[in-house]
Order: C-alpha cells, then structure tokens, then sequence
C-alpha cells in the first residue's frame, strides 16, 4: 500500500510541476499565435504607478528607465510614485529626479500604510485610462512601455502582462535558480497567452483599464489580485515578452525562503477572494489554468511530508538498497535544506540550484500551512537587493 501511495504522490508532483505545462506548451504550439479580434483602439492616456518604501537605492534608476521607455510616446503620460512613508529619503530623491522630468510627474508622500493602501489611493487619483504598475526596483528599457501597450490593440484584453527578467551573477548561483524560475514562468505565460489569457501577472510590470480597477485588500498580493480583475470583468490577459523589466533576485537564502513565505499566504487569500474564477462554467479553460497554475501548485508541496512517511514505511517493511537510497534521497534533501536556512553555511556550487528549489518548496509548503492556519501578511515588506 506505502508503495502504491508513493507512486500517486510522485504522479501528483509531476502533474503539477511538469505535466501541466508540458501539455500547455504542446497545445499552445499546435494552435499556433493568437489572433487578435479587430475593433480595438491604441490607448490616448496613460498613467504609470510605482510604489516605494525605503527604495533609495534602486528609486533613481528605476524612474530614469521609465523617463527614457516614455520619450516621445504620442500617449499622454503620467508618471505618479507613492511613497509609502519612507525613512531614507526616497521622497527626495524622486523629487529630484521629477524636477527634470519631461512628462507630468507626482510624487504622493503618504504615512507609512503598506502597498495595498497606497495603491487604493493611487488609482482613484490616476488620469489614464490605462494604468501601468511596476515594482520600484525592476528597471525598463527604451521599448517596454510601447510593448506593453500594444497589447490594448485586442478589445478583449483587459490586462498586460510584461516580463520580469532576472538579473544575476552566473547560472549555478541562488540568482540563477531565480532565473530559470522566472524563465519557467514566462513559457507558462506565453502558452497561456494563446490559449486562455494568462492566469495573472508579475507585479514587475503590467498594465489594467483603469475602468477595471477595483480597490486592493491589504492582505492579498496586489499584481494577482488588480490583473484578475480583468478576467473578474470578462476580458483576459494578455502577455507581452517584448514588455522587458530587469531586476536583482535576492542573493540569500533565508531572503528567498522568508519572501516566498509570504507571497504564498498574500496569494493563497487573494485567490480565496477572486475563488469564483475557479468556477469553468464562468471563465471557461482559464478556470483549469488558475487551478494547475496557483493552486495546486502551493498546495502539492504539503504531498512531500507522507511521500517521506511512505518511503519509510517501505524501508522498515522492505528495507532493499533501492529503498534505502530512495528515503536516504528525501531524507537528506529534507536536513540539507533545513542546515542551510538554519546555520550560515557556504553551499558548493554545485549544489546550489537543488537547494534553491529545496528552499523554494519549503516556502510555498510553509506558507501554505500558515494560511490554513489563519496567518495573513496585511502590510508590503519588500525584499532590499
């Protein structure tokens, strides 16, 4: 029975972690580029939001890009930055760079509130009828803004995702496990894109109607909850690789671990929120992708605990040297990960990329836990690069 119950785990992890998207990207390559429906009009105005809290380091440079990816753009564009109560002088720094601004450029000093709060300010206060929402770090280049508009030519596009691109010191290190992390999802997105509309958006960069906006609970993540409401208002989301965004992945361990933590509890309560998108007769095979794609995603590392279990079960019944080497496998996959969260150990090189996807489950796991347990994340912590 152990074994016939690791065989379904194991079916149950794969499924999830390679079977869905194998079958998105083999059905999105059969059906061939998505056609957009005629009708539909370049947007006149645009307004770009960024909010920030203690970004002094990264702010300069990240209005800059967004300065240089919006010259000579025939829109009417706004750039409007929240600061989120700042105590480094991030407010004078986007001031300064406003001073030199060539397009109309707000900067709102508000008491520190979390994100959530700035933004159900922000919006009401926005003049585009697109609004563009982009974290204070990640940088643009000269083509995003107008890739990431194009996307609006589709009147049934509600929503834009971009792409966030991971910045990082060679393929082997926690930076690379981040970037192939974020190229995994980007192919997801682009299958999704030509099928259903994408499941939802990085908050490294999208943009929404602003008739579809709704105002941001404090406890969800805010890009999943704003560029549902697209599919929440019977449009879909649309993906844009050419919309590029550049960002410095956190290098720690313990960083990753603590920030996946808590973008599973924020995501989980913002899809118990937007739940009714669950339901197939509504929002058709987009139902099935925002199942595979965030649900049973966070919820299949909770499989890896009886999987442990099972294989003991099998070692103490059967105890063959495959056995053995199959629980030793999880066993030390399991205390490695531990170690190296716990103490400050110099992981080898080699290794590095199988722990950072050991510490990446560890943290959709826990994180799962704490929300079933009640746990909610009501203010942005941002992560410092």
């Amino acid at each position: 029975m152990a074994e016939v119950s690791i065989l379904i785990i194991l079916a149950c992890l794969a499924a999830v972690y390679a079977g869905y998207p194998l079958v998105l990207l083999v059905t999105a390559a059969l059906a061939g580029p998505r056609r957009a429906r005629a009708g539909g009009r370049a947007p006149e105005s645009v307004s770009v939001i960024v909010c920030a809290h203690n970004e002094a380091e990264a702010i300069g440079g990240k209005l800059r890009s967004v300065i240089a990816s919006v010259a000579g753009r025939p829109e009417r564009i706004e750039l409007l930055v929240c600061d989120d109560g700042s105590s480094d002088g991030t407010a004078d720094i986007v001031e300064a760079v406003a001073a030199d601004a060539p397009l109309p450029f707000r900067l709102m000093r508000l008491a520190r509130g979390g994100k959530a709060a700035a933004l159900r300010l922000a919006i009401p206060a926005a003049n585009g009828e697109i609004l563009v929402f982009s974290d204070a770090d990640p940088l643009w280049d000269e083509n995003t803004l107008g890739a990431l508009l194009a996307g609006f030519a589709d009147p049934d596009v509600g929503a834009v995702a971009g792409e966030v691109r991971s910045l990082r010191k060679g393929v082997g290190g926690w930076r690379g496990g981040e970037a192939l992390f974020r190229r995994y999802e980007s192919a997801i997105r682009a299958a999704e894109d030509r099928l259903f509309g994408c499941v939802s958006a990085d908050g490294g960069l999208f943009a929404l109607r602003a008739a579809l906006a709704e105002p941001v609970p404090g406890d969800v993540t805010d890009d999943f909850f704003l560029s549902t409401a697209a599919v929440a208002g019977g449009m879909r989301i649309a993906f844009r690789s050419e919309a590029a965004v550049y960002e410095v992945a956190p290098e720690g361990q313990r960083q990753h671990f603590r920030r996946r933590i808590r973008i599973t509890v924020r995501g989980l309560t913002g899809l118990w929120r937007r739940r009714a998108l669950l339901n197939p007769l509504r929002t058709g095979f987009y139902a099935f992708g925002l199942l595979f794609h965030k649900v049973l995603r966070r919820l299949a590392p909770l499989l890896l605990l009886p999987l442990w279990a099972c294989a003991l079960a099998v070692v103490v019944e059967r105890g063959s040297a495959a056995h053995v080497a199959g629980f030793v496998f999880l066993s030390g996959g399991a205390l490695g990960t531990a170690l190296i969260l716990l103490l400050p150990l110099r992981v080898p090189r080699l290794l590095r990329l199988p722990a950072y996807f050991g510490i990446h489950l560890g943290g959709l796991a826990i994180g799962t836990l704490l929300f079933l347990s009640g746990k909610r994340y009501t203010q942005w912590a941002p992560q410092k690069r």
